[in-house]
């Protein structure tokens, strides 16, 4: 697992600056963006790096927070409460058992708008 971890892991910064770039040139909010947080958070984990994992977390949630508007008429609205609920479904820190409760409370309530939405 480590080597293949060590092969895709140097992928995550490139496609994550191609969302940003791609979210750039529309010049609004891009899915991807928010698919490398969540692939970003599941390596750091898988390398015991729980601060770091928290961090993407919180770096996702405030992308969706800055996009609030757009995401909730943007047709992948449901793909972004997806991508949420893969996260709170697989990651150790989103577990309430030995996650950060404000953390869990965050991604739960940022869930819960999407649905509203």
């Amino acid at each position: 697992l480590t080597d293949a971890i060590d092969d895709v892991e140097p992928l995550v910064p490139r496609f994550r600056k191609a969302a940003k770039e791609e979210a750039r040139k529309t010049g609004g909010f891009c899915f991807f963006e928010l698919t490398s947080f969540v692939i970003s958070a599941r390596f750091h984990e898988a390398r015991g790096k729980s601060r770091d994992a928290a961090r993407e977390v919180r770096a996702l949630l405030n992308l969706l927070r800055r996009h609030e508007a757009e995401v909730q008429m943007h047709p992948v609205v449901r793909a972004c409460e997806e991508s949420l609920r893969v996260a709170a479904t697989n990651l150790k820190i989103l577990d309430p058992a030995h996650g950060e409760e404000e953390l869990i409370q965050s991604v739960a309530d940022q869930m819960a708008k999407l649905r509203l939405g």
